[in-house]
């Protein structure tokens, strides 16, 4: 237990130590973290709207979606019309297409 703890503190300690506060990144269309994206799952023509960010973090009115996840590793990267696929729980492939990318403070406005 105490060698997890460890690597949990060294993990916040990295991400704190890289964090850039208040800025957003560009407004280049890429999914990064930071990016509000909207993805279109290609079995079903649903769209979902994430703000791609780190495990655990909470804004109030956007679910947040980790880059560690599946999906976040999957879209990470991509450009608008940009297809991915990632392994579901289940064993089975989901294709995504990315629709839009925007930074978190342009998504607010």
């Amino acid at each position: 237990i105490r060698r997890a703890h460890q690597g949990r503190i060294q993990q916040i300690h990295d991400m704190l130590a890289s964090a850039v506060v208040g800025v957003d990144p560009p407004n280049d269309g890429v999914a990064e973290l930071g990016m509000v994206l909207t993805v279109r799952f290609e079995d079903t023509g649903e769209t979902d709207t994430f703000l791609l960010g780190v495990r655990g973090a909470y804004y109030g009115d956007i679910e947040v979606y980790s880059a560690k996840s599946p999906l976040g590793e999957a879209i990470s990267g991509a450009r608008p019309g940009d297809r991915r696929e990632y392994q579901l729980p289940t064993g089975r492939t989901q294709v995504v297409t990315l629709v839009s990318a925007v930074p978190y403070g342009l998504h607010m406005r």
